[in-house]
């Protein structure tokens, strides 16, 4: 952090005053006449413009959070459904009706419709009342500014569905895993290994994509052996192997066939620009994230707990949620529901937050729960499958039939709303659906081969009801029952109570393989396109659990990864292997306790888990853990990866004079001698280095220059991330080039995984893959019959001087203007963020607009943060980047939260933003001075503190 100045009481008091100028203005002089709404009630807000309704019913609360989300997120609002139902054209014009045709075939739409048709009357109530507040709004309001620049003068009405498509859309986004680009690049890397005499199979499974983490540090110890033990939780000791099924020979996993793997290849360039499809081609790569962690009362000065939390997802504006306070009177219920946190828009309740009793906070859990299949097709005579073959048996597919509308800008002519009829059958047109995979359907058809896809999620999951049931639990219980209606989208639930109760409970209903119950993988493992005319289907349900909506058998809530109150204190998750299934590189080899194979994912992050459980050890160690001890952890920006892999290049640097390699470099380089000294005392930390910078503890309003200190690990950053990268261009992408694979490299994390297990094993390994390849060739042919490790060390040192030379180099004169001194490479020049809108331009932070936040140059757009690869306070950017702008990050926290379950409990809270999602008003960036420096602001629980912070209320009354 910046140690010169803090944010004080006036900086943060103008960061406030944004918001504080336009909330007057709200109070209204009489009741507003409400349709819909059964009794009185009241939205009054804060200076931060959050909203508190308070109401006679759940569902008249509901009413009022769906008036107060259109005032504020409307057009966000519109977005998110249309985007979500494949209808976005009809908003922002013909440019997106592509990506409309690929949603619609998906169909998380039709999934909505199947999840309101099987909803409680109550969430029905819910979801009925909140959409006539948002219809309210819209009956006597303009639409948003947004819409008008759009040519639109009204919007359609909200509906109950329309919320349950967000639902949709946002589990979507965290739990649908295509299988079809490993499938590709396996199915090159076996014809590559059989053209030029290597085990492609073995260089996607062992060497390339492996499922063993970098770091193993895992969530529940103990939790596999205690599946087989029935002994609870187990030890704290690392985890022993619970049961062994067979093991998995890659070497047996059959060739891809050449139809298949074309029909993959076409989906994958179909969609790899669309921003909502594209991302869950890969697993690991540019997918949502989060971090929490629970320390009990026994560890901290207060002896109660502490829970913190950070989900990582889209850095955009207006930011994802919305903050609001919950007040229902319900008579139905012993107690009033009161409870805060952060609503989705379009939602009516918090889906992270707390009420009286409790806190409760969210990862992203990578269950496996998608599934894809390489169908055989009887076609019509239109090219248009009928039938799919199953063991021989032809079983016809269901056709749903789509229409398309575009809004057509650009010709002055307002709400031009016009049919396009561009879209035909065979490409759109017609959505083929396989009843067989949970309705699921067929993405790419070449010939009488498709790809059609399995996915939990298309059918009718309650997780909006799990939310309505979590805020209104009062007990771990309670909540415990509540989780059992979140079906998909899974989540690791963290919890802790005013009772001194720390819990963490992983959730969404898992499908049961009939391979893996037999205890083989037939053909190939999940994670990769299967056969779909038999052999690996998803079991029919036999065992029916409490609130279950999957047809299919699924593992038992008994078997999904969960800790109550652990003997060690504390529990982490940062979307990590949370029982340690991974850690032998096999995702195929665990024992259910009843047969058959235990498989969850084929693979997670580590490194901020790893420096989550580090940091917490020795807080625990330290004792009296406070909530500035969480604020401090949340804000850690130290490179694990660096502390783990640095030793390998020092160790090069120290053995290099004695090798051949300096005939192609000259170790003794001032530049590399510097950096080197920067990189041995650096404490992997990242921040700026330059006065623009928003670091930690900052002043928002008047930035201070910074330390020595500070510019040492700033340059240093920049020169380990640069360096990073080169690595991995240097010792992974040459060598698969070499055999004809750069068009297919693995991911920029499954590659620097490569890397790290390559350098780890080399004492053994020298080097060579399980491939055979040996992967420290890229050295001058002259020096190509040197001893390995003499190879090994002059790819690290010399990746080290590639980042040298390209820092200084003029694609990078904008930021270092060609220096060749170490220490002029600020980490804050590179590591930057524009807060996007979907319009773009004025609408951006930093934009052209009025608000005080400005690019660094033209040529170096976005705000400087510390921060960077898998670090805490999440924030990174691609392992290859090299250039200017390539390091830039756009997700990372889009709320930070720690709460202590004091009575009353202390709550702190921010988010990148504000509570206004309309360009100009004064609420729009209210939260965001704060959130660059990670700052906090309370977050207000209790009812009597929230009417003291009123400044402004709305009365509404039933009409």
């Amino acid at each position: 952090m910046h140690s010169t100045r803090r944010a004080g009481p006036k900086a943060l008091a103008l960061a406030i005053g944004f918001a504080l100028t336009g909330i007057a203005s709200l109070a209204s002089a009489q009741a507003i006449p409400a349709p819909g709404l059964k009794a009185n009630g009241s939205i009054s807000y804060d200076a931060e413009g959050v909203p508190t309704v308070t109401a006679a019913t759940d569902e008249d609360a509901a009413w009022l959070m769906g008036y107060a989300h259109a005032r504020d997120r409307f057009f966000q609002m519109d977005l998110l459904r249309r985007t979500a139902s494949g209808t976005l054209a009809e908003l922002v014009g013909p440019s997106v009706l592509a990506r409309d045709v690929e949603l619609r075939t998906l169909g998380l739409r039709r999934a909505a419709w199947a999840s309101w048709a099987k909803s409680s009357p109550e969430l029905r109530g819910q979801l009925k009342a909140y959409s006539d507040g948002v219809n309210a709004w819209l009956k006597t309001n303009p639409v948003p500014t947004e819409h008008q620049a759009l040519e639109l003068s009204s919007a359609d009405v909200w509906s109950p569905v329309d919320s349950l498509v967000i639902g949709k859309l946002l589990a979507f986004q965290l739990s649908f895993d295509l299988d079809i680009d490993y499938t590709v690049k396996l199915g090159a890397y076996q014809q590559a290994g059989a053209a030029a005499g290597f085990n492609g199979a073995a260089l996607f499974f062992e060497d390339t994509h492996r499922s063993m983490p970098a770091d193993d540090r895992v969530t529940v110890p103990g939790f596999l052996a205690s599946l087989s033990s029935e002994e609870g939780e187990g030890s704290d000791a690392l985890n022993p192997k619970s049961g062994s099924a067979p093991a998995f020979d890659p070497e047996a996993v059959p060739m891809v066939d050449a139809q298949v793997l074309q029909a993959a290849q076409n989906y994958v360039e179909r969609i790899r620009d669309n921003p909502v499809i594209a991302p869950q081609l890969s697993r690991r790569e540019n997918r949502a994230g989060s971090n929490w962690w629970i320390v009990g009362g026994q560890h901290t000065a207060s002896g109660k707990p502490i829970l913190a939390n950070d989900p990582h997802l889209a850095l955009d504006t207006p930011m994802l949620f919305h903050e609001g306070h919950v007040i229902s009177n319900d008579p139905r219920y012993p107690t009033p529901m009161n409870t805060v946190g952060a609503v989705a828009p379009g939602t009516p309740v918090p889906i992270l937050g707390c009420n009286s009793h409790f806190c409760w906070g969210l990862t992203t859990n990578p269950l496996d729960v998608t599934d894809a299949y390489a169908e055989r097709f009887i076609l019509n005579s239109y090219g248009l499958p009928t039938h799919t073959i199953y063991q021989g048996t032809a079983e016809p597919v269901l056709w749903v039939f789509q229409s398309y509308f575009v809004n057509n800008i650009g010709d002055g002519v307002r709400d031009n709303v016009t049919r396009n009829n561009s879209i035909g059958y065979t490409n759109g047109g017609i959505s083929i659906l396989v009843p067989r995979r949970n309705n699921g359907p067929v993405l790419s058809i070449t010939g009488n081969t498709g790809i059609s896809v399995a996915y939990t999620g298309w059918g009718a999951t309650q997780e909006l009801e799990a939310f309505s049931r979590m805020n209104r639990a009062t007990n771990l219980e309670q909540f415990r029952a509540a989780l059992q209606y979140f079906d998909v989208g899974s989540q690791n639930f963290a919890y802790a109570d005013k009772q001194g109760n720390i819990a963490y409970l992983a959730t969404a209903e898992a499908p049961i393989r009939e391979d893996l119950q037999r205890n083989t993988v037939t053909g190939v493992p999940p994670y990769l396109i299967r056969n779909g005319q038999g052999g690996n289907e998803w079991l029919p349900r036999t065992n029916t659990y409490p609130a279950q909506a999957l047809p299919y058998e699924v593992l038992s809530p008994a078997e999904m990864p969960q800790s109550v109150n652990p003997a060690r204190g504390y529990i982490a998750n940062a979307n990590n292997d949370p029982v340690g299934n991974t850690l032998d590189n096999s995702v195929v080899n665990e024992q259910r306790p009843g047969g058959g194979i235990y498989y969850l994912s084929p693979g997670y992050s580590s490194y901020r888990q790893g420096r989550i459980d580090r940091e917490l050890q020795r807080l625990i160690a330290r004792g009296g853990i406070t909530i500035e001890d969480m604020q401090a952890l949340q804000a850690n920006t130290q490179f694990l990866d660096a502390e783990l892999v640095l030793p390998h290049l020092l160790g090069a640097a120290e053995r290099i004079g004695a090798s051949n390699c300096r005939a192609t470099f000259d170790p003794t380089d001032p530049r590399i001698a510097q950096s080197l000294e920067l990189l041995r005392s650096w404490d992997y930390s990242a921040p700026t280095g330059i006065r623009e910078g928003f670091d930690r503890g900052d002043n928002p309003m008047n930035l201070p220059e910074p330390s020595d200190a500070q510019i040492r690990a700033s340059a240093a950053a920049t020169i380990w991330s640069v360096f990073r990268g080169q690595l991995v261009r240097n010792v992974i992408d040459h060598t698969l080039t070499q055999v004809g694979l750069g068009g297919q490299l693995p991911g920029n994390n499954e590659a620097y995984v490569a890397v790290k297990r390559l350098l780890d094993t080399f004492d053994t390994r020298q080097g060579r893959g399980a491939s055979g390849l040996d992967f420290f060739r890229n050295v001058p042919a002259a020096f190509a019959s040197l001893p390995a490790a003499d190879r090994r060390d002059c790819l690290l040192v010399g990746s080290l001087k590639n980042a040298l030379d390209t820092l200084s180099s003029e694609a990078f004169a904008p930021a270092f203007a060609r220096s060749t001194n170490v220490l002029d490479y600020r980490w804050g020049k590179l590591h930057r963020i524009v807060l996007d809108h979907p319009l773009g331009g004025p609408f951006n932070i930093p934009g052209s607009n009025p608000y005080p936040f400005q690019n660094l140059s033209p040529q170096l757009p976005g705000l400087a943060r510390p921060g960077g690869y898998e670090v805490v306070d999440a924030s990174g950017h691609g392992v290859r980047s090299n250039t200017l702008n390539g390091f830039m990050f756009g997700s990372g926290p889009v709320r930070r939260f720690i709460g202590e379950m004091t009575d009353p409990p202390t709550l702190l809270q921010i988010m990148p933003g504000g509570q206004d999602g309309k360009i100009g008003g004064p609420g729009y960036v209210s939260q965001l001075p704060r959130w660059l420096v990670n700052a906090y602001k309370p977050l207000v629980l209790d009812p009597a503190a929230s009417q003291a912070g009123e400044v402004a209320k709305i009365e509404f009354t039933p009409r």
